[in-house]
């Protein structure tokens, strides 16, 4: 070896121990050093444009990746780092010219496909995404990020129990990764298993005590339980740890209705005035201001800041939430209309289930609880979207809105049901689905599950929709619009009109005024109609220690029913008349 390589490999040695210590600028030096005796090489460039990337010069970096190119073309990592530089400056399709380049010189090149994957993620192509992570970690079976990225697709698809076995090797493989713990402990709530969701929160808080996201999702999680006490004690460490997001003491306020005090107000209008506030902040402090004008009865004002507030909402996910209204209002009814099942020698007799149909906010919680405090009853809530999904999946896989056999259709969905854990395998327990937009395929249910007990849900029309709008329902896109809202209820209102003027004895329309006015003569009517036995523990629901909710009203149904008087939204009333003039059913 000759001495001037010696000497440049000396060079470098110290230029990459330099950059090791964060000594950037030496690095540098030394790197120009290198380039002033050899301008072709090519380690000295990469490192440049390393630290050139560490310092947010994204153009620095790419001029000195592309001179790399010139002097070897066909260098995997030199085009997989390129790639990384337009990622992380948010030029993804540019991104993907590069990762592919690299892919084509060296198809088991790691970093590129995780880079792939993950960038394909940022665009919401979830399946190509999964598909190049999914061959990073077989390649390298020891890439934590490449399995906690696999595990957010898997979350995105809805494959739950896949993306547990993710974030559980992240974790294997690196102990101490926080953010894997709090995804899955996300998971296992969606999986309505909350010993595991509070042990994961729980674990991340113990290597990491001021994780905010932790505590906050800790905080949520007990709420859903009923233990408010600590529900509190949660939500104020994650406020204490991060002072100034506003979604903390949002969620904070559900249950402690004493901070809505000046001091707060002027905390929020503080930190809205900043000019780099983030949408989301935005939203909820927005929120926090309608909540704190409503407790002074200045409805103007908070229905200012909820206008505000949802706007800011709708745009922190615009890109999602504008797919969601479409399919919410586009294709679902579309589904609806078309879909079906051949019914031909059908013998269904499957089981009993119950499902409870209406508009958010309208009571279906309170009537799920009475349910299930009878015998032999399981309540699955309203995020188990079964019917929904299950048909969606069928109609993408046969390209038909013919769904099949009546009987076989029926078996899958019983199994579906089954499954995920949500029902009894054996099926000796009835089940209630309260899972919003159950009423859209109502001709279906009737079709699947003769022997199915249908429950509508009606609330005061005005109660409803300003309760929708008073409260962040926040997956749900439509809600945060009230022309869209509106447009929900029309939908839903003519459905279950069609339903009902055909099968008029199939539908039992529960009135929530009349239950919470008469509670133990509707609920008898009620339990008589779902052929279930009542006694005293109907309505006493709000004991049961053993059930969660998930919904905006989980501290509600943790008491006794109390009258709630729809004269309280009458200030409202003027809001909407623009809203609900060309309606017949809003007046």
């Amino acid at each position: 070896m000759n001495k001037k390589n010696l000497t440049l490999r000396e060079i470098f040695a110290k230029a990459v121990q330099s950059f090791k210590s964060k000594d950037y600028k030496k690095a540098e030096v030394y790197c120009y050093k290198i380039l002033s005796i050899d301008p072709n090489h090519l380690d000295s460039i990469s490192l440049l444009s390393t630290i050139a990337a560490i310092n947010n010069n994204f153009d620095k970096a790419k001029k000195l990746l592309h001179q790399s190119l010139e002097i070897k073309p066909k260098n995997t990592p030199t085009l997989n780092n390129l790639g990384t530089i337009y990622k992380e400056s948010g030029k993804f399709k540019e991104a993907i010219v590069f990762f592919e380049k690299a892919l084509k010189v060296d198809v088991n090149h790691v970093n590129s496909n995780y880079n792939l994957g993950t960038t394909y993620y940022k665009l919401k192509d979830l399946k190509k995404a999964k598909f190049f992570l999914k061959k990073t970690v077989e390649l390298q079976d020891n890439y934590a990020l490449a399995f906690f990225a696999l595990g957010n697709v898997h979350v995105d698809l809805k494959e739950l129990h896949e993306a547990v076995s993710c974030y559980q090797k992240t974790i294997e493989i690196r102990p101490d990764f926080v953010n894997a713990y709090n995804n899955l402990g996300l998971v296992f709530r969606d999986l309505n298993d909350f010993k595991n969701a509070v042990d994961s929160y729980e674990k991340a808080i113990k290597i990491k005590p001021d994780y905010a996201s932790a505590h906050h999702n800790l905080g949520i999680i007990l709420k859903e339980q009923g233990d408010f006490k600590k529900a509190i004690q949660s939500h104020e460490l994650a406020a204490k740890h991060e002072p100034d997001d506003l979604s903390h003491y949002f969620f904070l306020s559900d249950l402690k209705k004493e901070i809505l005090d000046s001091n707060l107000k002027i905390k929020i209008n503080d930190i809205l005035k900043n000019k780099s506030v983030s949408v989301r902040n935005k939203a909820y402090g927005n929120y926090l201001l309608a909540r704190y004008e409503r407790s002074e009865k200045n409805y103007d004002t908070e229905f200012k800041h909820l206008i505000e507030g949802h706007n800011n909402y709708f745009n922190s996910k615009k890109q999602i939430f504008d797919l969601a209204v479409k399919y919410c209002f586009t294709d679902v009814i579309q589904i609806n209309e078309g879909a079906k099942v051949e019914k031909a020698n059908s013998n269904s007799n499957y089981e009993k289930p119950i499902f409870i149909v209406g508009v958010p906010r309208c009571g279906s919680t309170l009537v799920e609880r009475i349910i299930a405090s009878g015998k032999k009853i399981i309540p699955i809530g309203e995020e188990s979207m079964v019917m929904e999904n299950f048909i969606n999946a069928i109609i993408l896989e046969k390209q038909s809105l013919n769904l099949g056999d009546v009987n076989e259709v029926g078996q899958k969905i019983s199994n579906v049901y089954k499954s995920k854990g949500l029902v009894s395998k054996k099926f000796d327990y009835t089940f209630t689905d309260k899972s919003l937009n159950n009423f859209f395929y109502l001709s279906l249910i009737k079709d699947i599950y003769p022997k199915a007990k249908i429950i509508n849900c009606k609330r005061d029309v005005l109660s409803s929709i300003v309760s929708i709008f008073q409260n962040n329902l926040a997956s749900l896109a439509w809600t945060h619009n009230l022309e869209n809202i509106f447009k929900y209820f029309d939908n839903y209102f003519k459905i279950i009109k069609t339903f009902t003027e055909a099968h008029p004895d199939l539908i039992y329309n529960l009135e929530f005024e009349k239950l919470v006015d008469n509670p133990e003569q509707e609920t008898k009517k009620l339990m008589d109609y779902c052929e279930l036995t009542w006694d005293q523990k109907c309505l006493e629901f709000y004991k049961r220690s053993d059930l969660f909710s998930k919904t905006a009203s989980n501290v509600q149904i943790r008491q006794p029913i109390y009258k709630d008087s729809s004269n309280k939204y009458l200030p409202y009333k003027k809001f909407l008349s623009s809203y609900g003039k060309k309606y017949n059913w809003f007046n």
